[in-house]
């Protein structure tokens, strides 16, 4: 049995009351998750095949991360012909074509914020269709904008060079603070390669002295004074 005498089947039998046949309806979407940076604008591309008629009806909504589908919140929705944004995102949603009866019901979501992240659902509605894959799930992340990332790399730049001039100029004041310092004194009990140790210098100026006596009272400085007084008195 086809699928579509199935649906039919199941309605009549099961829910009281006639169905009328018709084609499956499939929902195509990305399988990649999307990923925009802030203040941009995301399509978020989903398609259809269906027999468009009276009863088709198209709905998208969103849904928190975190939270369950049931869960969601409406969009938009387009029904009878008409286009109903709803609400927070009313403002910034449109359908890329409108209306969405070529089997193409492609979201466009301007001005993308970080709340705008999370799961959206493209829901064709088309009675008396039999419904095998009504539904399409499209994950959507904003990333935190690539001006924001320009941004935060200059302001470690600059934190970096300033930390560098902070630290060459604690590096130069310590310099001069060492060049400032007093050369190192010699106590009493110190002594110093080239220095003369403690009683030497006095020895020494002792013997020169006793040398010089002894000279003067040699006999031959007395030979000699007597000498030039002789030859003094000749003169």
């Amino acid at each position: 049995m086809a699928w579509p005498l199935v649906g039919a089947f199941l309605c009549g039998h099961l829910l009281g009351f006639v169905c009328l046949s018709g084609l499956a309806v499939e929902v195509t979407v990305p399988t990649e998750p999307l990923s925009v940076p802030k203040g941009k604008t995301a399509e978020l591309s989903c398609s259809y095949k269906t027999s468009v008629g009276d009863n088709f009806a198209l709905e998208w909504s969103f849904v928190q991360p975190g939270k369950p589908i049931s869960a969601s919140v409406p969009i938009l929705y387009f029904t009878n012909g008409h286009l109903y944004p709803t609400g927070s995102k009313a403002d910034r949603a449109i359908l890329l074509h409108d209306p969405p009866t070529g089997g193409l019901a492609t979201l466009k979501l301007t001005d993308l914020r970080p709340s705008d992240t999370g799961t959206y659902l493209c829901n064709v509605n088309n009675p008396p269709d039999f419904y095998t894959n009504g539904l399409g799930l499209i994950n959507l992340t904003v990333l935190d904008s690539s001006e924001g990332r320009v941004a935060g790399t200059l302001i470690g730049v600059l934190l970096g060079v300033l930390l560098l001039s902070v630290a060459a100029f604690c590096l130069i004041r310590f310099q001069k603070e060492r060049k400032k310092e007093p050369k190192e004194t010699y106590g009493g009990s110190d002594l110093r390669e080239d220095a003369t140790a403690p009683g030497v210098f006095e020895q020494a100026s002792m013997r020169a002295d006793h040398s010089k006596e002894l000279l003067e009272k040699s006999p031959c400085a007395s030979t000699v004074t007597t000498t030039k007084s002789k030859l003094s008195m000749v003169v």
